[in-house]
């Protein structure tokens, strides 16, 4: 007797294994549970491979985190060409490293804190120098100056990944209160304030002002 029953289909053939689909599958583990979840045992069960596998293509967990933070840098939306002067350039370039940072809050820090040598993290750092050389700022000027947005950036981004609890988002009543009542006469004075954090407009505020110190160095307009 002859089964009538549909014919099965055959099973869709896996992708093979690669550095990609590795730092993807890492982003994923991260961004669910927590850097501290990462494992190459946790990253095999996702792929459903062997362990072993993965070290045909990476030489270890230290070589994720570092594809990681290269798909993390590779997120950030740079034009192809930048509109405006220096300044409105250096804003677009921050607006979109502080966005392609926030994509990703629970690997925020870990991107932040290791050194970027990916070329899209290297994009970054080509047009912000290009936009002071071609400016007219002195070589070592706009060198300074990248290093000075960059710690800026970093610092802000991870006190911002970092923010929780009394200090986070919009305050309530009793936050207002417990920083009225301690005592401290410039903290009771600014408690409604200091309790409410708005971290883009902070983070606009203080790239604002790094431009304004920096356009001492500027070179003179034509006249």
């Amino acid at each position: 007797m002859h089964s009538t029953g549909a014919k099965r289909e055959p099973p869709t053939p896996r992708p093979p294994l690669s550095r990609e689909r590795i730092a993807h599958a890492a982003l994923r583990i991260i961004d669910e549970e927590g850097p501290d979840s990462l494992s190459m045992r946790r990253i095999a069960a996702l792929l459903d491979v062997q362990a072993m596998s993965l070290y045909n293509h990476v030489r270890g967990k230290a070589d994720v985190l570092a594809l990681v933070t290269d798909a993390v840098a590779a997120d950030m939306a740079l034009p192809e060409r930048l509109e405006g002067d220096w300044a409105d350039g250096v804003r677009e370039i921050a607006r979109a490293f502080r966005k392609a940072a926030l994509a990703h809050p629970r690997a925020c820090e870990l991107v932040l804190t290791r050194q970027l040598g990916s070329p899209a993290a290297l994009r970054a750092v080509d047009m912000v120098l290009g936009l002071l050389l071609e400016a007219g700022f002195d070589e070592d000027v706009a060198v300074h100056a990248l290093r000075l947005f960059t710690a800026y950036a970093t610092g802000a981004l991870l006190g911002e990944a970092r923010a929780a609890g009394e200090y986070h988002g919009a305050s309530g009543d009793g936050d207002v209160r417990q920083l009225a009542g301690c005592g401290l006469p410039a903290v009771s004075r600014v408690a409604p304030r200091l309790a409410d954090v708005d971290h883009e407009a902070e983070y606009a505020f203080g790239l604002e002002r790094l431009i304004d110190s920096l356009r001492a160095y500027a070179p003179p307009a034509p006249a």
